[in-house]
């Protein structure tokens, strides 16, 4: 594959992980493996975006893909013509009973689909004795890692995190 193009406002922070490593369900590869918080019940495939979170906040992950489509929470958007799916949504401590509570994961199909995703975060309700949130962004494309995000929010923020292009091949 050729290289990713990386369009960030910020530069990825440096996460350790260890082959071998118990996985944690926290949008970060722990096990070093190229699958982003794999065992926890949610998807990879040729491109997985997750973040997570650690407030009982509400905060959505909107990604728009090279289709030109956004796929975010609500049900109508849960899919992508270029194989996007959002496996995973979580709503803080408004959904208290849900298992991984404070994770949102994306994925996409293989072959992943060239061209520019746009990563959006929102932090959409303060749920419970939410304030400013600490959210972690990680994207693996093609089984590897191309980075980890770490963003601060507030109560109804929301901002572009971060794009990546994959170039087509030629």
């Amino acid at each position: 594959m050729p290289a990713l193009k990386l369009h960030a406002g910020v530069d990825p922070v440096a996460v350790a992980c260890a082959p071998g490593a118990r996985e944690e369900c926290n949008a970060i590869d722990d096990d070093c493996n190229g699958i982003i918080d794999d065992r926890c019940g949610y998807q990879s495939g040729a491109v997985q975006i997750t973040v997570g979170w650690d407030s009982g906040a509400d905060i959505d992950l909107y990604v728009t893909d090279p289709s030109g489509q956004t796929l975010y929470y609500n049900e109508e958007h849960e899919q992508t013509a270029a194989g996007g799916h959002l496996d995973h949504n979580a709503r803080g401590e408004c959904r208290r009973a849900q298992e991984h509570a404070n994770i949102e994961n994306a994925y996409w199909t293989t072959p992943a689909t060239k061209g520019l995703y746009r990563v959006e975060l929102h932090y959409f309700s303060p749920c419970g004795d939410s304030a400013d949130t600490h959210v972690v962004v990680s994207v693996a494309v093609g089984g590897k890692l191309i980075g980890t995000y770490k963003y601060q929010l507030e109560p109804e923020e929301r901002v572009e995190a971060l794009s990546f292009e994959i170039p087509v091949s030629g």
